[in-house]
């Protein structure tokens, strides 16, 4: 018995995270099966490199949403990493098209969504935060969450509509620091750890935010994207058209409300890290001294990330990632500090050409 076609509907294909999922999901085992269909702005290059891969590009934008919700309805599996973790009407778009399918159907659909660690961040501004870990395979701390933190909104969006909807399986895929290069077509380059490296280049020494003693977890985006394969393969064997009707989902494989899946192999704190920065600048003759010193306050907006920079580069942000290594994920690449040089090789190189 032949298996079904897996329809994939895919945003941020032009991305970092997507990027990379993309060329992922195309090297998978079974790559033949699936149709997957990408959105990517209106670029006519663009979607034909898309096109060349076997992708079907679908010109649109996050705020096209007839055009998402439409996709999604004629979807198996929705994956969304195109400014997901903050984009309220896109994410509403996605779980219209899916449930209009789960009607039509009668079938579960598959929601792979990305929010981020940034949900768990305490804004310390490079003070040492508090003690708290996150465990996701305590839902029930995760759902403890303040409503105002950063990504919620759309975090609770998608756990109360699948909670409205059984057949609506919903994962929430959370990144913290991603580093490495990636492996897309496009963007190549993570968000946090290279505005560290310009900062430093344009002002010709390496500083954090407060004293940097805060910390947060990271990842290499290879082992993300192994994250990703893992979660869509087991959720395919439980939920998809193909998967066996007796067959028991893994235990540790969770949607909806208990649907969390941390994705850290390692921790630093801004401080450790800018120290490596400094290390790798001085050794290489681009900085004159490895000394770190601190950012004045009324220049750390203009120096590193507007006002994302206070939480994303001086907050604290702990989690442990037990349910995906639970489910068979193996992290195993170069840790963050040994990530620097290449990083900071890739942003010097641009700055040459």
């Amino acid at each position: 018995m032949s298996s079904q076609q897996i329809n994939i509907f895919f945003t941020g294909a032009s991305g970092y995270i997507g990027g990379s999922l993309l060329a992922g999901l195309l090297q998978h085992p079974n790559a033949s099966n699936f149709k997957i269909t990408a959105l990517i702005r209106g670029d006519v290059n663009r979607a034909n490199k898309l096109a060349s891969l076997g992708v079907t590009p679908l010109i649109g934008s996050n705020d096209s949403h007839d055009i998402i919700e439409k996709a999604a309805s004629e979807s198996h599996v929705v994956i969304h990493t195109s400014d997901s973790a903050d984009d309220v009407p896109s994410a509403k778009a996605i779980i219209a098209g899916l449930n209009k399918r789960t009607k039509t159907t009668g079938k579960p659909v598959i929601y792979i969504h990305t929010s981020g660690t940034g949900v768990l961040t305490e804004d310390v501004r490079g003070k040492k935060g508090s003690n708290t870990v996150y465990n996701d395979l305590d839902s029930d701390q995760i759902n403890g969450l303040a409503d105002e933190q950063l990504h919620r909104n759309v975090d609770l969006l998608v756990i109360n509509s699948a909670e409205a909807n059984p057949l609506l399986k919903s994962v929430i895929v959370l990144p913290p620091l991603i580093y490495g290069i990636g492996k897309g077509l496009f963007n190549q380059t993570s968000i946090q750890l290279p505005v560290l490296i310009r900062a430093a280049l344009k002002r010709g020494k390496v500083e954090t935010i407060g004293l940097g003693e805060s910390t947060w977890n990271n990842i290499h985006i290879d082992d993300l994207v192994d994250a990703y394969i893992v979660l869509f393969d087991q959720l395919l064997a439980a939920y998809g058209p193909n998967a066996e009707h007796d067959a028991k989902p893994n235990p540790y494989l969770t949607t909806g409300r208990e649907g969390y899946y941390f994705t850290e192999n390692g921790r630093h704190s801004w401080r450790q890290l800018a120290e490596k920065i400094a290390e790798i600048l001085y050794k290489k003759g681009i900085i004159k001294s490895s000394n770190v010193t601190s950012f004045p306050d009324n220049e750390v907006e203009d120096a590193l990330w507007g006002s994302a920079s206070w939480r994303g580069l001086g907050s604290q942000s702990n989690s442990k990632a037990e349910r995906l290594r639970k489910l068979g994920w193996e992290p195993h690449r170069a840790n963050l500090f040994d990530s620097v040089e290449e990083q900071v090789d890739v942003l010097t190189n641009q700055t040459k050409n």
